[in-house]
């Protein structure tokens, strides 16, 4: 699957150049799920992730390939949660190792990537309300007090994400970036994710043989791309 490659290079050159650590996500980091929505009232918060006029990032980028995501890691660019003081800039990546042949083609494609893409909306770490729009690829969280005084730190959230996505049976690993460094190239990395969603999008335009007008259509220049790649990857899938 190389339908997203550019996108994974791009995240990948970004963590070389900024020097994400890696944490650990042994037993040490078992985290609770709350289960379900919960609110984070003003009073018990510490501080917000990607808050008000801050960024927030978020997307995901899928591959079949070992060597962009050998295993499951939780990288770090910037101050871990027990560490921030206050509201700050925030970004979360998901690149996401899956078994090509399991994936599908066509529509069930498609839609196992959207699915993929979806855990976020089913986990609830306990203390850590996550604010998200899919309209904006925004990705905000609200963080409690009382949840940082009992540990909670990125390696707790960033294994409960793991464990989400791997409840599909296609996904073999995670990478997962978070980043809170204030100078950091928001705005590139998002520029770079866009791309991830455009594909998306493309792909589901392609598979459903969507009648529109291409010229005058943005998603022209990327949807034949995601064709070609396509082609290369299923050649027998029609």
């Amino acid at each position: 699957m190389r339908l997203y490659d550019e996108c994974l290079t791009g995240v990948s050159k970004l963590i070389d150049e900024y020097g994400a650590r890696s944490l650990d996500i042994g037993e040490s980091a078992v985290w609770k799920d709350a289960g379900k929505n919960q609110i984070i009232f003003q009073n018990d918060t510490a501080y917000e992730l990607g808050g008000g006029t801050y960024p927030a990032v978020s997307s995901i980028a899928l591959t079949d390939s070992a060597d962009f995501v050998p295993r499951d890691e939780v990288l770090l660019i910037g101050d871990d949660l027990p560490d921030i003081k206050g509201d700050t800039p925030f970004a979360r990546i998901a690149l996401i190792r899956v078994d090509e042949e399991s994936m599908g083609s066509g529509n069930a494609l498609y839609q196992a990537v959207r699915q993929i893409e979806y855990a976020r909306y089913r986990l609830n770490p306990e203390g850590y309300m996550m604010r998200i729009s899919a309209f904006s690829h925004r990705e905000a969280a609200r963080v409690s007090s009382e949840a940082l005084t009992h540990g909670l730190d990125f390696a707790k959230v960033g294994r409960l994400f793991i464990e989400e996505y791997k409840k599909r049976a296609q996904v073999e690993a995670v990478k997962l970036l978070f980043v809170t460094a204030r100078d950091f190239p928001y705005e590139q990395l998002s520029a770079v994710m866009e791309k991830s969603e455009k594909i998306t999008t493309a792909l589901d335009h392609i598979m459903k043989d969507v009648r529109m007008d291409c010229s005058t259509c943005s998603l022209k220049d990327v949807c034949e791309e995601v064709e070609a790649l396509c082609n290369k990857d299923f050649p027998d899938k029609k």
